[in-house]
């Protein structure tokens, strides 16, 4: 690399033009005097004095004392590995004031939205949602793709599945007791396959591709819990509730507790576990935004393409409980934990 090029990279590091030439006018002399760096690297005598002492404030030269003074270069690598912790330091410190700063006045996380490029790329991005998710996971996509998912679903028995596909047959290794099937009821491939995990997670893609390049495929990516949530509602009143179930859920089957993130998932399993319920909930108090934990029983629940919320009989009262995002119920729940 050309002494211009090193230059230029200290310049970027927050060295001035002088600081960098002092710097490698020491690499090459060793411990020197003043008078010597400056006739070696063209430095002003009037400035010399100053642009060591930064150097040394900076952390790049150590100062010898005696008569004469003499300046000695730290180890590069030394210098460097501090920069570059400091820098990554402070890189974690602004991204998280900036997520700060954007929470106080949206109140949830900055909506992270990527385009993936590739079949391939798509493919392994499923399984990651399968792979990562804790509670549910929601699929609606053709039997063409399912399949290429088989060996992530198989080994998931710690989460529900709720899956839409146009199913000619069930093969076994869909028929876990955690999995719902429903056969298509005829709602357009073309608008959309989703693969959703939880509230963390969603891939979202349109026609898969019918040729050789899969290069050329596009897919959307996203991390934002209310965006995944109306990802989720749409999963739900456009293709799940317009099918047809093939396979129910086998309520007793399932280890208990259960837990749920997504309030339609919740009311989906409540249909075959029949009420009353015992559950707690985690989630917040729309009034007053207090974080709660309530214990108590499920005794109904509304269910509409608008209009999702249980009735939770908590401490001698009755909550209605909505999932994130809710404004009319009295708690907007977050996580929904079936005990029996």
């Amino acid at each position: 690399m050309h002494e211009d090029e090193i230059i230029e990279k200290l310049q970027r590091l927050g060295l001035t033009k002088y600081e960098s030439l002092a710097y490698i006018t020491l690499l090459k002399l060793g411990p020197s005097k003043a008078t010597d760096i400056t006739k070696e690297s063209g430095i002003p005598h009037t400035r010399v004095y100053d642009v060591l002492s930064s150097l040394h404030r900076k952390g790049f030269v150590d100062v010898m004392q005696g008569s004469p003074r003499l300046y000695k270069p730290v180890n590069p690598e030394v210098v460097l590995e501090k920069i570059k912790e400091d820098f990554i330091e402070d890189i974690e410190n602004l991204k998280e004031a900036f997520l700060d700063l954007y929470r106080e006045v949206h109140g949830e996380d900055l909506p992270e939205i990527w385009t993936i490029q590739g079949f391939d790329n798509t493919v392994e991005r499923a399984e990651y949602v399968i792979r990562t998710a804790k509670h549910e996971v929601l699929i609606n996509t053709p039997f063409e793709f399912l399949k290429l998912l088989k060996s992530e679903i198989r080994a998931r028995k710690d989460v529900l599945f709720v899956i839409v596909s146009n199913f000619e047959e069930i093969p076994d290794w869909l028929r876990g007791d955690n999995i719902i099937l429903a056969r298509t009821g005829g709602a357009p491939w073309l608008m959309a396959s989703w693969i959703i995990g939880d509230i963390n997670y969603a891939l979202f893609f349109g026609a898969l591709p019918k040729d050789r390049r899969r290069e050329k495929f596009y897919s959307f990516w996203a991390k934002s819990p209310k965006i995944i949530q109306n990802y989720m509602h749409w999963f739900y009143t456009i293709y799940f509730d317009n099918s047809e179930i093939v396979k129910p859920l086998d309520y007793g089957k399932l280890p208990k507790p259960l837990a749920l993130v997504n309030i339609r998932t919740l009311i989906t399993v409540l249909k075959f576990a029949g009420l009353p319920r015992k559950a707690e909930i985690i989630g917040r108090m729309i009034d007053t935004k207090e974080v709660v934990t309530l214990s108590g029983t499920i005794v109904d629940y509304e269910y509409t393409p608008l209009t999702a919320n249980i009735t939770f009989r908590y401490d001698g009262r009755e909550l209605k409980v909505g999932g994130i995002g809710s404004y009319f119920e009295d708690v907007e729940g977050e996580k929904f934990i079936l005990l029996e």
